[in-house]
C-alpha cells in the first residue's frame, strides 16, 4: 500500500510538471515561428501600387515618389515591383531556353552535314576503286569497307537530323518558347527594315531628282520610315506597360499589327517576299530527312531507292548517291546558317531583357531602401534580387558569346552604363588626387610660416592630407562603380580590431610616435641624447626614430623606448653654450689663468655678449684644479666655435708658458735578468697603472 501511494504521488508530480512546462514550450514555439515569419516578404496588394505605372520612371523622381508613402503602401509597391521583375526574369529564362534549343538544332544539323560530307567522300573513294577492282580482289574488299564507313556516316547523319527535328518540335509545342522566338523575329524584322531603308536611300542618290523613279522611291522610303517609327513607338509602349494589364495587352496587339505592316512595307520596297524562317527551317529539315530515308547504301556497293525493287548499277548508284548526299549537306548548312541568325537575334534580345531587368532592379532597390527606413523588412526581396542577378554565359557558343558582348556594349544598362561609371570612377580618383595634393601643398606652406610648428608634425599632417585624400576619393569612386561601402567598412572595422589585438606593441610605438609629434621634444636635425645614444635626429616615423651618430652609424630606436626614457635636446634653442673644462696645475697662478681664459673666449667673434661669458672653479683634485670657461653662440655655429676656442686656448697657454696638469713621473728600476721578470716588479707596474688618471682638456 505504501508503494502504491508513492507511485500515485510521483505520477501526480510528473503530470503537474508537464502541465506547467507546456505553456512555456508553446510560447517558445510561437516565438520561433515569429522569427521565421520575419524573413518572409510582407503582404501587399500590387493593385494599389502607383510607382509601377511607369516602370521607366527616372530614379531621382522615384525617390521623391516613395518618400511620402506609408509602410503599408510601400509593401504594395514592393510586391508590384517584384511582379515586374519576376516577369522580366521569366522572359529571360524562356529566351535562354530557346537559345539552347536553337543551339542544339544547329549543332545537330552541322553534325549531320559533316556526316553526309564524310559519307560522300567515302562513296567517292569507293567509286574510284570500283572502276578497276575485280570482285573478290583486295581492292574490291577495301572499297566495300569504305562503303560500310559511308553507311555508318549516313546513319549518324540520320540520327542527328532526327534530334534536330525533335528540338524544333519542342520549340513549336512550347508557347513560352514560341513567344521568345517571335520577339526575336520582331527585332530581326526591325533590323531588316532599317537595312532596307539605308539601301533604298543609297539607290535614290543614283536617280535623277524629280524623275518619276526618284519620286516613287521617295514615297516608299517615307512609307518605310513611318512604319519603322510606328513599330518603335509600339515597342516602347509595350515596355512601359505593366505585364498582364489591359494596357499591356492593347500595346501587344498594336505591336503585332505594326510588325506585320513593317514587314509588308519592307517586302514592297525590296520586291521580295520573305518566307517565315521557322516554317522554312522545319521544311528544309524534313526535305533533308526524306532524301536520306529514301536511299540506302548496301554492303555490296549497290543503292536501293525506297519503293523500288530494282538494283541499280554500282558505279551509277554511287555517283547518284554522292550527289544526293552533297545536296543534302548543302541544304543543312544553309538551314543551320539561317537558324544561327535567328539564334543570334535571340541572344541580342536576352541582352536587352537583361538591361531591362537591371533598370527594374535599380528602381526596386529604391523602393526597398525606403521600405527599410520606415520599419519594413526587405530581406526576402533582396535575396531574390541577389539570386536572379547572376549571369551565366555559355562559352561553348563562341558566336553567341560574341553577340552577347557586342549587344552588352551597346546596351544603355550594360556597356554604356559601365563606361559612364568607369569614367566617373577615374574622374573622381583623379580629382581627389589633384585636390589632396593642392591641399597638402597649401597646408605645408602654411605650417612652414608658423614658427612653433614641428617639422615632424608638418610632414605627418601633409602626408595624411595627401594620402588620405586619395583614399577617401577611391572610396567615393567605388560608389560610382555601384559598389556598396557598407560591407567594405564592416570588413575594415573587423580587420582593424584583429590587427589592434595582434599588434599591441606596434600600436604602443604608434601612440608614442604621435606623442613625440605633438609634444615636439625634438625635431628632425636636432642634436639629442636619447637612451644613451648621442647624435642627430635623421627621421621620425610613427613606429621608430632614426638617430645618426657622429661617425656615420645609424641607430633605429622604437618610439616606446624614446618616449619612455630621458630625452636631452642639445639644439632646442637658437643659442647654445660653449663650455670647456681644463685641468690647471697647482704650480700655476689660478687667477691669471682665469683672466686669460676670459680674454680668449671674449675675443672670438661668434661668442655673444649677451648672455655674458663666464668662468668658474669647479673642483680641486689630487694634482690639479678643474676650471671651466663658457660662452654663448648661435646653435648652428656651436661646433665650429668649440673647436676654435680650444685651439686659441692652447696657443695662448703656449705663449704665456702655462702648463696643464700632468701625471707625476715615476722611475722604475728593473733588475738585469735574462729569462724572467720578478713578481715584485709586476706588482709595482700594476700599482703604477692603477694610480694613473686620464687627462682631459
Amino acid at each position: 500500500m505504501r508503494y502504491r501511494v508513492r507511485a500515485i504521488v510521483l505520477a501526480g508530480v510528473v503530470c503537474a510538471f508537464a502541465l506547467w512546462t507546456a505553456p512555456g514550450r508553446t510560447e517558445e514555439k510561437a516565438a520561433e515561428e515569429a522569427k521565421v515569419e520575419k524573413i518572409q516578404p510582407a503582404a501587399g496588394d500590387p493593385q494599389f501600387a502607383v510607382t509601377t505605372q511607369d516602370p521607366t520612371v527616372p530614379i531621382d523622381e522615384l525617390q521623391l515618389l516613395v518618400k511620402p508613402l506609408t509602410l503599408e503602401e510601400l509593401q504594395n509597391e514592393s510586391v508590384a515591383w517584384l511582379i515586374l521583375l519576376k516577369d522580366k526574369v521569366q522572359k529571360i529564362s524562356n529566351a535562354e531556353i530557346a537559345i539552347k534549343r536553337q543551339n542544339l538544332s544547329i549543332n545537330k544539323q552541322k553534325e549531320a552535314s559533316d556526316s553526309l560530307n564524310n559519307s560522300q567522300e567515302a562513296l567517292k573513294a569507293a567509286e574510284e576503286q570500283l572502276k578497276t577492282a575485280a570482285p573478290g580482289s583486295p581492292e574490291y574488299e577495301e572499297a566495300t569497307k569504305k562503303l560500310e564507313a559511308a553507311k555508318e556516316e549516313l546513319k549518324k547523319g540520320q540520327e542527328s537530323i532526327q534530334e534536330a527535328k525533335e528540338a524544333k518540335k519542342d520549340i513549336q509545342q512550347d508557347d513560352t518558347l514560341k513567344k521568345a522566338i517571335e520577339k526575336a523575329k520582331e527585332t530581326g524584322e526591325l533590323d531588316k527594315a532599317k537595312e532596307a531603308l539605308d539601301q533604298a536611300k543609297k539607290q535614290r542618290e543614283e536617280l535623277t531628282a524629280g524623275s518619276s523613279a526618284y519620286n516613287d522611291t521617295t514615297k516608299k522610303i517615307d512609307k518605310l520610315d513611318a512604319a519603322i517609327k510606328t513599330f518603335e513607338e509600339a515597342q516602347t509602349k509595350e515596355k512601359e506597360a505593366v505585364p498582364d494589364s489591359p494596357e499591356f495587352k492593347e500595346a501587344t496587339k498594336k505591336l503585332d499589327a505594326a510588325q506585320k505592316s513593317l514587314k509588308q512595307v519592307r517586302e514592297e520596297i525590296e520586291g521580295i517576299k520573305t518566307p517565315d524562317a521557322t516554317k522554312k527551317s522545319s521544311q528544309d529539315l524534313n526535305k533533308a530527312a526524306t532524301v536520306l530515308d529514301n536511299t540506302k547504301i548496301e554492303g555490296d556497293g549497290s543503292t536501293k531507292v525506297a519503293g523500288s525493287v530494282d538494283t541499280v548499277n554500282n558505279k551509277e548508284s554511287l555517283k547518284t548517291k554522292g550527289g544526293k548526299l552533297e545536296k543534302a549537306a548543302d541544304q543543312l548548312d544553309k538551314n543551320a546558317e539561317a537558324e544561327a541568325k535567328l539564334k543570334n537575334q535571340l541572344v541580342a534580345n536576352v541582352t536587352e531583357l537583361q538591361s531591362d531587368r537591371t533598370a527594374i532592379v535599380d528602381r526596386f532597390k529604391v523602393v526597398l531602401a525606403e521600405l527599410e527606413r520606415k520599419g519594413g523588412d526587405p530581406k526576402a526581396y533582396q535575396q531574390y534580387i541577389e539570386a536572379i542577378s547572376i549571369v551565366a554565359v555559355d562559352l561553348k557558343d563562341a558566336e553567341g558569346a560574341g553577340v552577347r558582348l557586342v549587344s552588352w556594349v551597346k546596351s544603355g544598362e550594360g556597356g554604356l552604363r559601365w563606361a559612364a561609371n568607369i569614367g566617373k570612377f577615374v574622374g573622381i580618383v583623379i580629382a581627389s588626387t589633384i585636390v589632396s595634393q593642392i591641399l597638402g601643398i597649401i597646408l605645408n606652406r602654411s605650417l612652414k610660416r608658423i614658427g612653433g610648428a614641428s617639422e615632424l608634425l608638418r610632414q605627418f599632417t601633409v602626408m595624411v592630407i595627401k594620402r588620405g585624400g586619395v583614399i577617401v576619393g577611391i572610396m567615393l569612386a567605388l560608389t560610382a562603380l555601384e559598389v556598396s561601402l557598407g560591407p567594405i567598412l564592416a570588413l575594415l572595422g573587423g580587420a582593424s580590431f584583429v590587427l589592434a589585438f595582434a599588434l599591441q606593441n606596434n600600436l604602443g610605438n604608434f601612440a608614442s610616435g604621435l606623442m613625440i609629434m605633438f609634444n615636439k621634444p625634438f625635431d628632425i636635425g636636432d642634436e639629442v641624447k636619447v637612451g644613451g645614444i648621442w647624435g642627430y635626429v635623421d627621421s621620425i616615423s610613427l613606429a621608430s626614430t632614426k638617430i645618426k651618430g657622429f661617425t656615420g652609424q645609424m641607430y633605429i630606436m622604437p618610439n616606446n623606448n624614446v618616449w619612455g626614457g630621458m630625452i636631452e635636446n642639445l639644439t632646442h634653442a637658437e643659442i647654445r653654450r660653449v663650455q670647456i673644462w681644463l685641468r690647471i696645475s697647482f704650480n700655476e697662478d689660478l687667477q691669471r689663468v682665469q683672466n686669460l681664459l676670459m680674454e680668449v673666449i671674449k675675443s672670438h667673434p661668434k661668442i655673444l655678449e649677451d648672455p655674458k661669458p663666464g668662468k668658474f672653479l669647479w673642483s680641486v683634485e689630487d694634482y690639479y684644479f678643474s676650471v671651466g670657461i663658457g660662452g654663448w653662440t648661435k646653435t648652428e655655429d656651436f661646433w665650429g666655435v668649440h673647436e676654435d676656442v680650444i685651439q686659441m686656448i692652447q696657443e695662448r697657454f703656449q705663449q704665456e708658458n702655462i702648463q696643464m696638469s700632468a701625471i707625476p713621473e715615476r722611475n722604475l728600476y728593473l733588475p738585469q735578468t735574462k729569462n724572467q721578470i720578478p713578481n715584485s716588479v709586476a706588482e709595482i707596474i700594476s700599482q703604477s697603472l692603477a694610480a694613473e688618471r686620464p687627462v682631459t682638456t
